[in-house]
C-alpha cells in the first residue's frame, strides 16, 4: 500500500515524534467526521506512548458535528490562538492548505512556528503544506485520512482499537466514502472490516438524520440555482442580499446547513454532472468555491477548470473548494467561460 517516499516520510515523522512528550493534534476546516476521528485515534495512539496531547481546532464546532462520539475532547480556539511553544510536536490532520488550520491570517501564524516541528497527515491531492514540510507530510490518495492512519500505524503494529475508536473511524470512513459512493481505493473495504470486528457499530453508524434546517436551505436554495443544460452545470450563486436572506430563514449559522443541498442537487440531477456554489465574501474582497461531480463517468475536472478561471482550488476530483480574490460577478463570469472552452475541447 506505502510507496518509498511514504514510507521515509512515515520513519520521518516517527523519528521527530518519538522523543517528543507533548503534541498538539490540530482538525481541519471544514470539521468533520474524518478529521475529527483521525485526531480522537491519534490522541488514543500517542497517549498509549506516555504523551500529553491536545486536541484544537481554530475553528467553531458545527452544529452537525456537536454530537459526534468524543468532539468533547476537542478544544476550539476560533477566538484566541493557542500556545503553540508549549508542544514539541505540532500534528494537521486532514488538510492540504495551510488556512485549513491557520485560517486567514495563516501566513503570520507560520512566522512564529518551527516547520520543523510540523507533521501533516492527510490524503486530499497535495497542496502547499506539502511544499513546506515535504520530509513530514504524509499524504497518501486513499478513501480518508482515517484510512490513511490504518495503512501506516494501526495495520502494521497489529493494534487492537478500543471500541470507541474503532466507531469514529468507521464513522469517518462511511462519512468520506459517502457510504462507498465515491471512487474506490485498493483496502477500503479491508478497513471497513476490521473496524467492524473490533466494534465499530454500523447499523448506529449508518442512522444519520439531517437537520430540518437542511431542508429549508434546500427548499430555498433549489429555487434559486441556475441550472445550465449546455455546461451540465447548476449554479447557485449567493451574494450578500441572498446571504442576509438565507440569514432571516436559518440564523446566523445558516452555511452550516447545506449538505443535503450539495449532496443531491450538486451531484444527483440528471443530466446535470458538474454542482457549484460561488458564496460572496464582501468584506474579504473575495468569493468562496464549493462543488460536487457526479462520481460515475468520465467527467472534466472542476479544480482544474476552476483553477484556470483565477481560482486557488483543491481537494479531491469529486468534491472540493476554493477561492477567489475579486467580485462574484467576474467570479462566475470567468468560471462560466472556462467550462465552455474545457467542453468545447472535451
Amino acid at each position: 500500500m506505502r510507496n518509498a517516499n511514504a514510507a521515509t516520510v512515515l520513519a520521518n515523522i516517527k523519528q521527530l515524534l518519538r522523543p517528543a512528550r507533548t503534541v498538539m493534534v490540530m482538525i481541519s476546516d471544514p470539521v468533520d467526521p474524518d478529521c475529527v476521528a483521525a485526531a480522537l485515534a491519534l490522541r488514543w495512539m500517542l497517549t498509549r506512548q506516555r504523551k500529553a496531547v491536545a486536541l484544537v481546532s481554530l475553528y467553531r464546532i458545527p452544529a452537525a458535528m456537536v454530537d459526534f462520539p468524543g468532539i468533547g475532547q476537542v478544544r476550539a480556539c476560533d477566538t484566541v490562538l493557542p500556545d503553540f511553544s508549549a508542544f514539541e510536536v505540532v500534528m494537521l490532520v486532514d488538510g492540504a492548505t495551510w488556512p485549513q488550520f491557520f485560517g486567514r491570517d495563516w501566513v503570520h501564524v507560520l512566522e512564529g512556528l518551527d516547520l520543523r516541528r510540523l507533521v501533516n497527515i492527510d490524503h486530499h491531492v497535495p497542496d502547499d503544506i506539502q511544499a513546506a514540510i515535504p520530509r513530514t507530510c504524509l499524504n497518501m490518495q486513499l478513501s480518508s485520512t482515517a484510512q490513511v492512519l490504518y495503512e501506516c500505524f494501526i495495520k502494521p503494529e497489529k493494534m487492537r482499537l478500543p471500541i470507541e475508536v474503532a466507531d469514529v473511524l468507521y464513522r469517518a470512513l462511511l462519512y468520506d466514502s459517502r457510504n462507498f459512493k465515491n471512487e474506490m481505493h485498493r483496502g477500503e473495504y479491508a478497513f471497513a472490516d476490521m473496524l467492524i470486528e473490533q466494534g465499530a457499530d454500523h447499523a448506529r453508524a449508518v442512522d444519520v438524520n439531517v437537520d430540518m434546517r437542511e431542508v429549508r436551505f434546500m427548499a430555498w436554495a433549489i429555487k434559486k440555482t441556475d441550472f445550465i443544460p449546455g455546461l451540465y452545470l447548476s449554479l447557485l450563486c449567493l451574494d450578500a442580499g441572498r446571504q442576509k436572506d438565507l440569514h432571516a430563514l436559518l440564523g446566523e449559522d445558516w452555511p452550516e446547513f447545506n449538505t443535503l443541498y450539495k449532496e443531491t442537487v450538486l451531484r444527483q440531477v440528471r443530466g446535470f454532472h458538474y454542482g457549484v456554489i460561488l458564496q460572496e465574501k464582501a468584506g474579504q474582497g473575495s468569493v468562496r468555491l464549493t462543488w460536487r461531480t457526479r462520481n460515475y463517468g468520465s467527467h472534466l475536472s472542476v479544480a482544474e477548470i476552476a483553477c484556470r478561471a483565477g481560482f486557488k482550488a483543491g481537494g479531491h476530483r469529486n468534491a472540493g473548494g476554493g477561492s477567489f480574490h475579486g467580485c462574484l460577478a467576474d467570479a462566475r463570469a470567468r468560471l462560466l467561460e472556462e467550462f465552455r472552452r474545457a467542453l468545447g475541447g472535451a
